[in-house]
Parts: structure tokens; C-alpha cells; sequence
């Protein structure tokens, strides 16, 4: 009943930023231009591309990491599985979430090494976020934040404070990765009462366990870290592109260095607070007019829907696989909670 409760406020909080952001667009007018005025398609075109290119990076990325492992696993079912996972992740469906989806199936396939799944799983979007957070504390240090120019001074705070979350969480990271190349971590007294902490020890200890199967690989874990900030990169010059290609002015492409990473470290929170932080960082950093930042952070969620669109045609082509896979879940409903905790990002 809990669980109930909390989705409906979630969701229902989500729905009611979208339909204010909806009602503000047709308020302005930002919908008609979107309409009327001309469309240059070939750079919608190659948008699209590259957030097919971004997220197909992020999953040749977990194949990298399930490969270090040396689990027989091929490209052509990591892009499989990692399509699929995607489209959970778009478009949840009952109690496991993508990263679980592909930590489940990847178990089923070596065999119930489920440490090892799990591990390459958690690992991924580790890696992931901290490449994300360094990508937007770097941006953020070269743009002064205070010359955004809204009316709205309680968002402006929002923003600043998220920016200075990704500049902590980047030097917290790094710390961190200094303390994991120490011979004694994960070994120390206060890792063990860390372990035995209620409810959240479980989930400490098995991030532990994750990385310590790849302490050792240092050169891949630099590959890989180079890897997944270029797969940011991606995204934010997919948004560029998205924005040129639609009417209306936008911010500079370096700009966009800011404005993406701070609009994705707000995506982890429910649906909208992604569609707001752009629709005000657009109009503080350019002379974008109305919800010009709500139009594009649209077009993007487009993008997407046709990336979401392989992994549906995935799933169909295996649905039967994949929903006695989801019955299991649902069974180990507990440990399918602590799969998606480590893996949120």
C-alpha cells in the first residue's frame, strides 16, 4: 500500500509538471512556431543519430565490462539485451527496471554467475554517472551560472545547487577512486560495519564486491571512463542539434556542455524535472523566447522513443523469453529492488 501511495505521488507530481509546461508552451505560442515555421530535417536527422550512437555506447560499454570478466558474451547479444534494457528503462514495466532486465538475463546466460552480472551491471552505471558528473562540473566551472537571467529566483537556486552537487559529487568521485586503489579497500573495519548497516549493508557490500573485480584492470577502466565521457559529449551535441534544427534561437553549442548534463543529473528525479531545467537554462543562457527549452527537451524525448523503438521490436521477437524472465523477477521482487538501487543513475 506504500508502494502504491508513492508511485501516485511520484507520477502524479510528474504529470502535473508536464501539463503546466504543456499548458505554458501553448500559452506562448511555442507550439505554433514549432508548426508554422520551417524544420531543417537533415540536422533532426542527425540528432536522432546521435542518440542512437549514445546509447548504443553506453551498451557496448557494459559489454566491455562483461567481457573484463571473461563471461562468454557476444556484441550482438549485448546490443540485444542492452536495446531491451532501454526500453524498460523508457518505459517501465511492472517491478524491474532495465538495468535489472539485463543483470537477470546475462545471469540466465553464464549460468547463474549473478555476482558477476550484477557486478558489470553496477559497475556501468557508476562509471556512467561519475563520467557525468565530471563532464558537467568541468562545464559549469567555465560558465558563470549567477548571469542566467530568470524571474523565477527559486529555480535559478535549484540550478546552482544541482551544479554544485555535480562539482562535489566530481571531486567526491575522485577521492573515491583514490581510495579504491588502495590495497586495503573493502577490507578495513569500517567497510565491515558498513556491510552490517540495516537495509542499505546488503547493497554497500555488493558495490564493493563489484569493484573489486575490477580494481585490477586499471588501463580498461581509463578506456572506459574516456569512453563514457565521450558518450556525453554525444548526447549533449545530439540536443544541439535537435535545438538547430527546430525553430527558434538556442545557446551556443558550448552551452549545451552546461545545459545537458545539468538537464540529465536532474533526470534522475521524476519525470519533468528534465524538461524543466532545460526550459530554464535555455532561456537564461539565450534569447530562446518562450519554452523554447520545453520544445527541445521534447524533440529529444522523440529521439529516444525511436532508440526505445529496437528494443521494443527486440522484446516482441522474444517475449515469451522475457516474461518468464519478468515472472522470476517478480518472484525475487527483493533482490530486483537491489539491483535497481545500485544502478540508478
Amino acid at each position: 500500500m506504500k508502494k502504491i501511495a508513492i508511485n501516485v505521488l511520484k507520477y502524479g507530481a510528474s504529470l502535473s509538471i508536464l501539463a503546466f509546461l504543456f499548458w505554458k508552451a501553448s500559452s506562448d505560442k511555442s507550439f505554433e512556431a514549432l508548426s508554422t515555421q520551417q524544420k531543417n530535417w537533415p540536422l533532426l536527422a542527425v540528432g536522432l543519430g546521435l542518440c542512437l550512437t549514445a546509447i548504443t555506447g553506453t551498451i557496448v560499454r557494459w559489454f566491455l565490462l562483461v567481457r573484463a570478466l571473461k563471461l562468454p558474451f557476444t556484441l550482438p547479444e549485448a546490443l540485444r539485451l542492452g536495446y531491451i534494457g532501454f526500453l524498460f528503462t523508457f518505459l517501465p514495466m511492472g517491478v524491474v527496471g532495465g538495468d535489472a532486465v539485463k543483470a537477470y538475463f546475462l545471469a540466465r546466460r553464464q549460468g547463474g554467475k549473478r555476482t558477476e552480472a550484477v557486478a558489470s551491471v553496477v559497475i556501468d552505471r557508476i562509471i556512467g554517472l561519475y563520467a557525468l558528473f565530471v563532464l558537467a562540473a568541468v562545464a559549469v566551472i567555465f560558465t558563470d551560472l549567477k548571469s542566467i537571467q530568470t524571474d523565477n529566483t527559486q529555480v535559478l537556486r535549484g540550478i546552482q545547487i544541482t551544479a554544485w552537487i555535480a562539482i562535489s559529487a566530481a571531486v567526491a568521485g575522485t577521492i573515491g577512486l583514490i581510495i579504491v586503489a588502495l590495497p586495503t579497500f573493502g577490507n578495513t573495519p569500517l567497510s565491515q560495519a558498513a556491510f552490517r548497516i540495516p537495509k542499505v549493508g546488503n547493497t554497500i557490500e555488493r558495490v564493493t564486491t563489484a569493484i573489486k573485480m575490477y580494481r585490477d584492470k586499471p588501463a580498461l577502466m581509463l578506456g572506459i571512463g574516456v569512453m563514457s565521457i565521450l558518450i556525453h559529449c554525444c548526447f549533449a551535441t545530439s540536443v544541439y542539434m535537435i535545438a538547430r534544427g527546430l525553430p527558434g534561437d538556442v545557446p551556443s553549442f558550448g552551452s549545451h556542455f552546461v545545459i545537458v548534463p545539468l538537464a540529465m543529473l536532474a533526470n534522475t528525479l521524476p519525470v519533468g524535472a528534465f524538461e524543466v531545467t532545460m526550459n530554464v537554462l535555455y532561456q537564461g543562457m539565450s534569447t530562446a523566447a518562450g519554452s523554447q527549452g520545453f520544445v527541445i527537451a521534447l524533440g529529444y524525448r522523440i529521439a529516444t522513443m525511436f532508440v526505445a523503438a529496437i528494443g521494443l521490436f527486440f522484446y516482441l521477437s522474444r517475449r515469451q523469453e522475457v516474461n518468464e524472465l519478468l515472472e522470476e523477477a517478480q518472484e525475487e521482487e527483493p533482490h530486483g529492488r537491489q539491483v535497481a538501487e545500485m544502478s540508478t543513475a
